[in-house]
């Protein structure tokens, strides 16, 4: 009787420690939204909007139209914001960017994190940093701050805390000296007609943007 409750015991036990693995951190909820976002499920061909509260599994897309943004958080505390005119997809340990322009916030509770594109990988532990892709697939890393190691062709360049690094395709990354940008404010306003919509329903004041 007592070797069959312990089982139940460990059964049970390997159940909960399964569905914590898969639950978490690697599922996102959408927090914010302002103008046209669509997801689209893993699997399935259909662009459906988002609603504020989804949540996004391993595998799922979403997509942001022009002046539009969205916003993302994984249970660890990690969050992604997402300008607009971008395309990106969310794995169990990569977010995968298509087009456009993402700003992250990673804990160091979410392990060996990356962004890959089309052109390059970004790898981080524990960082604040943004990636985009540009239309002729060129890549562009920012760091805010911790480190990131931006791979591309086989060779590795470290960015750390002010730095800025650019892969272009084919090619092995670089410092990128000339601070070389696409659109990567594009989302500002969009964000902050956001801020400004919630503030005012919490009876908040603002200071002028002037």
């Amino acid at each position: 009787m007592k070797i069959l409750r312990v089982s139940l015991i460990l059964i049970m036990v390997l159940i909960i420690g399964s569905s914590i693995n898969i639950v978490s951190p690697y599922r996102a909820t959408v927090i914010k939204i302002e103008g046209t976002v669509l997801k689209k499920v893993n699997l399935q061909n259909i662009w459906v909007p988002v609603n504020k509260g989804d949540i996004l599994d391993s595998g799922d897309s979403l997509k942001t139209g022009e002046n539009s943004y969205a916003e993302l958080r994984f249970s660890d505390g990690s969050t992604v914001k997402i300008n607009p005119e971008t395309e990106v997809s969310i794995y169990r340990d990569y977010l995968s960017l298509a087009i456009g322009y993402v700003r992250l916030y990673i804990t160091k509770l979410f392990p060996n994190f990356e962004v890959r594109t089309p052109s390059a990988i970004a790898g981080v532990r524990g960082t604040e940093f943004s990636v985009e892709v540009l239309e002729d697939q060129t890549t562009i890393v920012t760091v805010y701050e911790g480190e990131v190691d931006v791979t591309a062709q086989g060779r590795t360049l470290r960015l750390r805390k002010g730095e800025s690094g650019i892969v272009k395709p084919k090619s092995p990354p670089e410092i990128n000296p000339v601070g070389e940008k696409g659109r990567n404010d594009r989302g500002e306003s969009a964000q902050h007609r956001l801020e400004d919509r919630e503030s005012g329903k919490n009876g908040n004041n603002r200071p002028s943007r002037r």
